[in-house]
């Protein structure tokens, strides 16, 4: 007759599960029989263990485990938060009116590119370079910017940036010196 087992380790751990008909322990592996729905559940939650020859179930989490699953989950959830308010991009009114300029990190590297050659070039009056922005319509397009303005374009995208790493940097901490997971739970980047 087939029956499962669970094989262990000498601290309890368990490492793998056999069957006797289709897959049979090797020799000198310590198992355990275990029923078909104790062996489901073993292998759904990956947390028994075998205490004193018995598959025992996990523990359930503390308050201190639960509070710091969600901190590390909700911090994941501001950091994603972050990035997304960053690639939205920013705006920037250096060209005389307010344009919006992208910010994933292509555009933030071609930005880069743009203000350095603006200062290699600080010397020629007659510098421009085109750049990717949308005006208050949102037609995207190439505009000509001059040292200037792409210089401003660069400062001001920076801001935006920084602005919203401060801020997750501040909700991150809030999240951080909560007491409960309700007070995590409330904490939103919107």
């Amino acid at each position: 007759m087939r029956q499962k087992q669970a094989a262990y380790d000498s601290s309890g751990a368990i490492f793998a599960f056999y069957d006797t008909i289709d897959s049979p322990a090797p020799e000198g592996v310590d198992t355990i029989d275990i029923s078909e729905a104790e062996w489901q559940a073993a292998i759904e939650s990956q947390r028994y263990t075998v205490v004193n020859g018995v598959l025992t179930p996990p523990a359930a989490p503390t308050a201190a485990e639960l509070l710091a699953a969600a901190q590390s989950a909700k911090v994941a959830e501001l950091s994603a938060a972050c990035k997304a308010a960053i690639y939205a991009g920013f705006t920037s009114k250096a060209l005389g009116a307010s344009y919006s300029y992208p910010a994933k990190d292509t555009d933030q590297q071609n930005l880069a590119s743009s203000v350095i050659d603006s200062l290699l070039n600080a010397s020629n009056a007659e510098w421009a370079t085109p750049f990717w922005c949308a005006d208050a319509s949102g037609a995207w397009a190439f505009r000509m910017h001059t040292a200037a303005q792409i210089q401003q374009v660069g400062k001001e995208g920076k801001a935006a940036i920084l602005s919203a790493m401060a801020r997750n940097q501040s909700l991150a901490a809030a999240v951080m010196a909560a007491a409960t997971v309700d007070e995590v739970d409330a904490i939103a980047w919107a």
